[in-house]
């Protein structure tokens, strides 16, 4: 693709996302000012519209109606905000995108309606569609969320929960929302059924292979390049594939008594340390680079397109992300 096509789609996307940001803002003028004066800042602050944009280029790629795509990344934005802000709720978290969360500045009753409230406002968005399809993206992207919750939720401190399960609770959290995404891209840009199945596999891939980066941060990164604390998961008893991958039957009473410890002085470097020692994140990071691959492979099976090379990009900036 020349730097021209570059541009204009860069520009495209540009001017799509001013679209999304300006409904949002219509959207969060109800009539109660008091959830408008919640849910603005969370809104503004944005966060990167990853999930939006991949939808958005996808779509404009292929052969869509601005206004359907408009909407459906709209929708798409209020549905990643409504889980964040349950998400919240679950994890008792005080900052998020900046600002204090909702639960902690009107406390959870207020939290868990403003994020109800999102829901709906996203599925009745979708509903109006003139394609089924988007609703049933839809249903299926919440569903697994839920569900990904539920399993996170009972696997706290569970440190034989093992790999496969902690991968699926990473499709379902993650991944699955991904696909989704590049599935709703494709739907708006009547892309073929079979380049739709590669894209779903690029976005999976990806989703998978950006939770298990995350992952890695918590073991190397500093407070201040993740914007938490380093070992916040483990404090949490939120067990990732790093440890999970080395836990043995040698090691596993110590290592849990040790986790269970850190919120009572104990020290979650020693932790970091052992992990890293063991190959926890070199496993890691084989796992990670596999699914980058995987995203890669799929892509190649899609025929060129503008904006291809950026998805592209995305997974290599995944790569500069965990180094």
């Amino acid at each position: 693709m020349s730097h021209s096509n570059q541009f204009d789609m860069m520009e495209r996307i540009a001017l799509d996302l001013e679209g999304v940001e300006n409904a949002l803002a219509e959207s969060f003028h109800t009539g109660s000012e008091d959830f408008n004066e919640l849910i603005r800042p969370l809104s503004v602050a944005g966060g990167k519209r990853l999930r939006a944009q991949l939808c958005l280029l996808i779509a404009n790629a292929g052969n869509s109606v601005e206004v359907e795509r408009i909407k459906i990344a709209e929708a798409v934005e209020m549905l990643h905000l409504a889980t964040l802000i349950h998400d919240d709720v679950l994890d008792q978290a005080e900052i998020r995108r900046g600002e204090e969360t909702i639960h902690k500045h009107k406390g959870n009753k207020v939290a868990i309606l403003s994020g109800d409230y999102l829901f709906a406002k996203a599925f009745r968005i979708v509903s109006d569609m003139p394609h089924m399809g988007y609703l049933k993206i839809f249903s299926h992207i919440i569903t697994c969320l839920v569900e990904g919750e539920f399993m996170q939720m009972e696997d706290i401190y569970r440190i034989d929960q093992g790999i496969e399960r902690y991968m699926t609770k990473t499709q379902k959290k993650t991944a699955d929302f991904m696909e989704g995404c590049m599935e709703l891209g494709g739907l708006l840009g009547k892309w073929s059924d079979a380049e739709i199945v590669e894209l779903k596999k690029y976005g999976h891939a990806l989703g998978m292979a950006f939770q298990i980066t995350d992952d890695i941060m918590d073991y190397r990164e500093t407070s201040d390049t993740t914007g938490k604390p380093v070992g916040n998961d483990l404090r949490e008893g939120l067990l990732t594939y790093p440890l999970l991958s080395i836990v043995n039957d040698t090691n596993r009473d110590i290592l849990l008594a040790d986790i269970k410890n850190l919120n009572h002085g104990g020290n979650e470097q020693d932790i970091i340390d052992y992990v890293i020692a063991q190959g926890g994140i070199d496993n890691t990071l084989a796992v990670a680079d596999k699914y980058c691959q995987d995203a890669l492979t799929a892509l190649a099976n899609v025929r060129d397109f503008d904006g291809k090379e950026f998805l592209v990009l995305a997974v290599q900036n995944l790569a500069d992300r965990k180094v």
